[in-house]
């Protein structure tokens, strides 16, 4: 219970180290920065095998490029708050993919749980104050599929170790990245040098924190021990999102983020306290 408190405050502090590195350096390039950190510190501990390689490029692109890459785009303009709830559109999105390709079954619950949760989103997408708020949570919920999609692969994929998974991703995106940190950015050489210690300082979290050491710990949780003692921890990530967004950076708490995050959550919580205790295959 301590291992998956701790991962969920990691992974929902990033958000604050996120948004202290695309303040100042081009959110692209912070991708593939974070991505090449990664890479270096995880492949010598998981090189990848031949028969590893067309899904570790697909999960790079789905996992690393896509949903990375419009999350860190999309939040040099939205609040992490905002962002932190939004992404667990995942969850949805993962059970309306395992009903169209895998035939999963998705009962009241978590139908009522899809409603919920895309309900909450539609309230944050009418926060006051920006004319482009739906563009941005459009942009969002492209990060959430992503992830979701990315979920979806390890079902039809051949098993890959978890170190493995980690490190190729990340070796495989960051050229993705600055490809397209050069199509789409300039400056960068400048920016980099001009950055202070508090933007890299979120880079380094985002990539050993967020990544190295939360997804490390995670997946060697939900190998040992049952979901629906461990995903349940899940849902404390985007409150501690809120919170650190708020305590932190001094973002607002308006009516309509209160209101879209606690609906968003609640939809998420009937999907995923409606899964059976059962043990999770290890990767």
């Amino acid at each position: 219970m301590l291992l998956a408190t701790f991962v969920v405050v990691c992974w929902g502090l990033n958000y604050v180290a996120v948004k202290y590195s695309v303040a100042e350096l081009p959110p692209l390039l912070t991708t593939a920065l974070r991505f090449a950190i990664v890479a270096a510190a995880i492949l010598p501990f998981g090189m990848p095998k031949r028969e590893h390689l067309p899904s570790l490029l697909l999960l790079s692109l789905t996992m690393g490029s896509l949903h990375f890459g419009v999350l860190f785009y999309t939040m040099v303009r939205v609040d992490a708050a905002t962002a932190a709830i939004v992404l667990q559109a995942c969850v949805p999105f993962g059970v309306i993919l395992g009903a169209i390709f895998f035939h999963e079954r998705i009962g009241l619950q978590r139908g009522a749980g899809i409603l919920l949760g895309f309900g909450g989103v539609i309230v944050l997408a009418g926060e006051p104050g920006a004319s482009s708020q739906p563009l941005l949570i459009g942009m969002l919920l492209v990060a959430a599929m992503c992830w979701a999609v990315s979920s979806a692969l390890f079902k039809v994929i051949p098993p890959i170790p978890s170190l493995t998974y980690i490190g190729g991703t990340a070796l495989f995106a960051v050229p993705q990245m600055l490809l397209a940190s050069w199509l789409f950015e300039d400056h960068q050489w400048a920016a980099m040098d001009a950055a202070s210690l508090r933007a890299w300082g979120g880079v380094v979290f985002s990539a050993v924190g967020a990544s190295i050491i939360g997804h490390g710990l995670w997946y060697g949780l939900v190998q040992r021990h049952d979901l629906s003692l461990v995903v349940p921890f899940t849902l404390i990530a985007p409150v501690i999102g809120v919170i650190s967004a708020v305590l932190i950076l001094g973002e607002s708490l308006g009516i309509e983020r209160i209101g879209g995050g606690i609906l968003t959550m609640l939809g998420v919580a009937l999907i995923q306290f409606n899964w059976p205790r059962r043990r999770a295959r290890a990767i």
